[in-house]
């Protein structure tokens, strides 16, 4: 039987699409692992659990939460260093999910949300510009920022031992004012998604996965979440990984 159909006929939910909203969001978790697909064909023994709806201070958090479902990242115990942290949508999702510790960095001021700032097990570095700041120890390194490219950060990152999230906003890795709204070509999607990757290639890094973020950007370009480490591992072929996504 399809998951969707049995939360329906279980009535865990009113109605099927209610289902696959659920199931989408990562609210069904099948014998302990969350299953995003609807239609995915459940046993008899199969243990189905619904857990209550994550909710964070920004779409981020949403956007980071699915990608750790993704990947299959747990930032229990970890420490995170979240760079462009702003209202705090990241630093949040990864307290959620266990954190032992945020460092949170942002060039603005008084972005991050109330609830967050005063965290015990948040540091917050707000008017402060990551590539001026000497890189901390840390398991995970999580990236989001907006109107400049990761690549700097990326490459202030050399050297850095432990795995990296980042998301790839198009729009702004394809050079000042080249493209205004949303970038609707594919071929333009794809060229800029491969020198991006290229160029981080070129820093030291593995790339482990590539997705496409489950949120749009708020102007509706589509954004991709790439997940690399500084270990050698069975590296990403660009150019199959990319079409991939794109299509």
């Amino acid at each position: 039987m399809r998951l969707d159909v049995y939360l329906l006929e279980q009535h865990y939910v009113k109605s099927r699409s209610q289902a696959t909203d659920f199931i989408k969001r990562g609210l069904v978790s099948i014998n302990g692992e969350v299953v995003l697909k609807p239609g995915y064909k459940i046993k008899e023994d199969d243990l189905i659990k619904i857990e209550e709806e994550k909710h964070f201070v920004s779409r981020a958090g949403e956007k980071l939460f699915y990608a750790l479902i993704d990947f299959k990242i747990s930032l229990l115990d970890k420490v995170i260093i979240d760079v462009g942290s702003s209202t705090g949508g990241f630093t949040d999702c990864s307290i959620q999910e266990g954190a032992k510790l945020v460092y949170a960095y942002d060039v603005g001021t008084n972005q991050m949300d109330f609830l967050l700032r005063n965290h015990p097990k948040i540091r917050l570095f707000e008017q402060t510009n990551f590539l001026d700041v000497e890189v901390v120890d840390a398991d995970v390194c999580l990236i989001d920022v907006s109107f400049t490219s990761i690549l700097p950060i990326i490459k202030h990152l050399q050297g850095f031992k432990g795995e990296m999230i980042c998301l790839i906003k198009p729009q702004f890795e394809a050079g000042h004012n080249k493209f205004k709204g949303v970038i609707k070509d594919k071929k333009d999607i794809e060229h800029i998604l491969k020198n991006v990757l290229q160029e981080i290639r070129s820093y030291g890094f593995h790339l482990v996965g590539l997705k496409k973020a489950h949120l749009k950007g708020k102007k509706g370009n589509q954004e991709f979440v790439l997940y690399m480490n500084s270990i050698k591992t069975n590296d990403l072929n660009i150019k199959d990984v990319v079409g991939e996504v794109i299509c």
